[in-house]
């Protein structure tokens, strides 16, 4: 017996729920990205900067690049982060893909 082709509404149906598979797997995602940043900024001191001002840093040095935020704050003579060199992670790009 022939198979019948689907209609294009079973087609739009399938289609809605993969869409709706993905977002969630996509919230998943996220929430794990946002465990591994929280652990980062919490063992780095953010606690102490709190979440609305940590925001506004984060979009400040997005703005102007990590690199120029980096060299700003180890140029000021007058910042407490001046005696602190910024030392970037180099990671192996193997740990990085395997995560």
């Amino acid at each position: 017996m022939a198979k019948k082709k689907p209609s294009a509404l079973e087609a739009l149906a399938r289609l809605n729920d993969e869409r709706r598979a993905l977002e969630d797997r996509a919230a998943a995602v996220k929430r794990a990205a946002a465990l591994e940043l929280g652990t980062v900024v919490l063992d780095a001191g953010g606690a102490a900067i709190g979440p609305l001002r940590l925001r506004d840093l984060i979009a400040r040095v997005a703005a102007i690049g990590v690199d120029a935020a980096l060299h700003r704050l180890s140029a000021k003579g007058d910042s407490p982060a001046s005696g602190i060199k910024p030392q970037l992670a180099k990671a192996d790009p193997a740990e990085v893909q395997n995560g």
